[in-house]
This record gives C-alpha cells, sequence and structure tokens, in this order.
C-alpha cells in the first residue's frame, strides 16, 4: 500500500497538486491496464489511505 501524500510526493516532488489530479491519473491508469475488465483487478483503494496494486507480477524473458 502507497499512501495517498507519499504517491503525490514522490510524482510531483516539490510541486502543489490537488488530490483530485491523483484521482484523474489513478484512473488513467486503470483504463490503460483495463483494470475491473474480465474480473481483472490491478489497482485497489484503500479508503481515507492510498493504492495498492495487488496483480502477480512476472518477470518478462526469464527462463527457469
Amino acid at each position: 500500500m502507497v499512501g495517498k501524500q507519499d504517491l503525490m510526493a514522490r510524482v510531483w516532488p516539490h510541486v502543489f497538486a490537488e488530490p483530485a489530479n491523483l484521482t484523474v491519473h489513478i484512473s488513467a491508469l486503470r483504463r490503460a491496464l483495463r483494470d475491473g475488465q474480465e474480473g481483472k483487478r490491478f489497482i485497489v483503494n484503500i479508503p481515507g489511505r492510498g493504492y495498492c496494486f495487488v496483480a502477480s507480477v512476472e518477470a518478462a524473458g526469464q527462463e527457469n
């Protein structure tokens, strides 16, 4: 989980940004990832706290 304030500080360092900016960009990420389609979830909102990336991640091009 990444807190909203921490996320905003990392994305927009030294710049004042409204919390609505974060909401707009998280929404764009969800659309790009097709979050919520076909039962797939990638980004989950933790109300009042922040966001969590919940999908499994694999490194591409690696053989076992």
